[in-house]
């Protein structure tokens, strides 16, 4: 493989909607492989990214066609069903890492903590408030777009994995530094209570994750709401009582995949940029395939589709369909391509990938957006 065929692909950017909130453009970038969002505002010339994915030059195209300039990218938490783009972002772009409170201590890159309450101006008529807002991790942040010119009053509420349509963020998978999903749990009332429902009625809510995320229970199918909405409609946000609460949402959640931790501790470190995750994957002829996957750590995976592998596939091979989308647009058939793989196959795994010539390199950043890194392709 030449150094050359190592560049990474823009993959199709999951741009799903633009909403225009007085005059302010929130762009909503949706995989729905992942069931993940991730944001750009943007006014006056300037831009924030939220919840960047890892593959990121979507968003770098984006924002030179728009000519805006990034001032920052906003984690609402460290995420544990991707791998950020963030460290790339910050090297690219140049761009400040903003995170919520006890964040810093604990990663490998140099984030701005915010205050709670502290506001970031993104121009003159709006500005972007951190609002804390623990529950599914002690550091998550609500990121409010304010109208300064109406006393800083809030139109959008990015919530992160606190907040989600139809339901909230799950409390367990910060067991290993030191909290009890009981705890979290507690974390996520008062912030439910205090922080969100005080909100105007009227202000947009985008979530972070959909329906298809294991990050949650019960999650909605909308790509955004409103606080009223959610007042109305939402069972997270119907308990008056914090016991009655806290036994609901420690309750019935999914499994969480095995790549959760894996990937934290990627987003804690600030993961390789893409291109140097993938440059090393060599692409294999038949005959050094065959060698190449004796080893009994390695696994095959296939990510054809379904027709195609039960036609004729590698013995002892597990078939993914990657689909036609970039995991932009997933159909029945295909399933959650990233989710299934990190459910299923442990990340030490050692990866050798049989794909379409043409669909080669797609399913390598695929896996790379969890975190996976791929030996060798056929």
């Amino acid at each position: 493989m030449s150094d050359g065929e190592a560049d990474c692909l823009i993959l199709p950017s999951g741009l799903k909607e633009t909403h225009d909130i007085d005059g302010a453009s929130v762009r909503i970038y949706y995989l729905e492989c992942l069931a993940q969002a991730s944001y750009m505002i943007s006014h006056g010339g300037n831009a924030f990214l939220i919840d960047p994915r890892r593959d990121v030059d979507a968003y770098l195209q984006d924002l030179e066609s728009g000519g805006l300039t990034l001032k920052g990218v906003l984690l609402t938490h460290v995420h544990a069903d991707f791998v950020s783009g963030h460290q790339e972002l910050q090297e690219r772009a140049r761009a400040k890492v903003y995170m919520g409170a006890g964040s810093a201590e604990r990663c490998q890159f140099r984030p701005y903590e915010t205050k709670d309450g502290e506001d970031m101006s993104l121009s003159e008529k709006f500005a972007v408030r951190a609002v804390h807002t623990p529950g599914h991790t002690p550091e998550s942040v609500t990121w409010l777009l304010i109208d300064k010119e109406e006393n800083n009053r809030a139109k959008a509420a990015f919530t992160g994995d606190t907040l989600f349509i139809g339901s909230c963020g799950r409390p367990d998978l910060v067991g290993s530094i030191g909290y009890t999903a009981e705890q979290m749990a507690g974390f996520m009332f008062d912030s439910l209570n205090e922080k969100l429902k005080t909100l105007p009625d009227d202000t947009k809510v985008y979530p972070a994750h959909g329906a298809g995320s294991p990050c949650g229970k019960s999650l909605g199918t909308g790509l955004s709401s409103t606080i009223g909405a959610e007042k109305r409609t939402n069972i997270a946000l119907q308990f008056q009582d914090r016991n009655t609460f806290v036994k609901f949402l420690t309750s019935g959640q999914p499994p969480a995949p095995g790549y959760f931790k894996h990937d934290v501790t990627q987003n804690l470190q600030g993961a390789l940029p893409l291109s140097k995750a993938i440059k090393n994957v060599g692409w294999l002829e038949p005959a050094d395939f065959q060698k190449a996957i004796e080893d009994e750590q390695v696994v095959v995976l296939d990510s054809r589709r379904i027709e195609d592998f039960n036609v004729g596939h590698v013995p002892g091979a597990l078939c993914f369909p990657a689909g036609q989308a970039g995991g932009a647009v997933v159909k029945a058939e295909e399933g959650n391509f990233a989710i299934w793989v990190g459910t299923l196959i442990p990340h030490t795994a050692k990866l050798a990938i049989v794909a379409y010539t043409d669909q080669a390199f797609e399913t390598i950043q695929r896996l790379a957006r969890i975190g996976y890194e791929v030996r060798s392709t056929m």
